[in-house]
């Protein structure tokens, strides 16, 4: 069994834990799949821990799948994450991986890959005219090795403005908002600063959206000091905690 100590807590990676909703009520999300996309996180003061549901959109298709991962460990500072449309993320991901691969600051690697997003987006409305393309790429890390942070870029405004966070969340379509906003605010208590505190507290509020388009599972990376952890939730609200050793 390997425990790490983060957040003045244990970090079990091998237990498996189980969240308060019962099967019923999660098959049930099953058999109303449709499409739908959430992302949650924060900035603790041990690093980041950022939350999505599995499930990604492509346009001009009408597909979706459920076993996405969208938050990437770039490299040991820098963790990259996504919401919206997949096929913007397919043009500038293995890009993406090269540049945070590199030398470079954490800052020029953001900067390189909000042009990257930029022109992508322009390539998509070409491809698919008409369509909906609300996406939005988050950073979050470590600036100077000891700082953490988080900023996300939105298609809003074409990825041009960085808009620093230490709270996030965001869903596609934007009319389930209100409803995280408030499970949010009104079930979480963000003084904790204990990661394990926000795991489940993070799936319960992706999976209380009620709408039959959401995910019914979830994957989360924890960027921390001590290293990155990963988090993979299933369909019936278990997880397991691994530690992430390519970096």
């Amino acid at each position: 069994m390997f425990i790490f100590n983060i957040c003045g807590g244990e970090f079990d990676c091998e237990k498996v834990f189980y969240l308060h909703k019962t099967d019923n009520e999660l098959f049930e999300k099953i058999k109303r799949r449709t499409i739908m996309t959430a992302i949650v996180g924060k900035v603790l003061e041990s690093g980041i821990l950022i939350m999505a549901d599995k499930r990604v959109t492509y346009r001009g298709i009408n597909k979706f799948t459920d076993d996405e991962k969208k938050i990437i460990m770039l490299n040991k500072n820098l963790l990259f994450a996504y919401a919206g449309v997949k096929n913007i993320m397919d043009k500038c991901i293995v890009d993406l991986k090269k540049l945070a691969s590199t030398e470079k600051s954490v800052e020029e690697i953001i900067e390189k890959a909000r042009n990257l997003f930029s022109i992508a987006l322009d390539e998509i409305k070409r491809e698919h005219v008409g369509q909906s393309f609300d996406t939005i790429f988050l950073f979050g890390g470590f600036k100077n090795k000891y700082d953490p942070f988080a900023c996300y870029f939105s298609s809003n405004d074409h990825f041009q403005k960085s808009h620093s966070l230490s709270f996030f969340y965001k869903t596609f379509p934007h009319k389930e908002m209100p409803q995280l906003r408030n499970f949010l605010i009104r079930e979480i208590d963000y003084s904790v600063q204990d990661v394990n505190y926000f795991i489940p507290k993070f799936f319960s509020a992706i999976t209380s959206i009620n709408d039959d388009k959401v995910g019914s599972t979830a994957y989360a990376v924890f960027l921390s000091r001590k290293g990155a952890f990963e988090v993979d939730i299933d369909i019936k609200g278990e997880y397991k905690v691994q530690h992430i050793r390519d970096f």
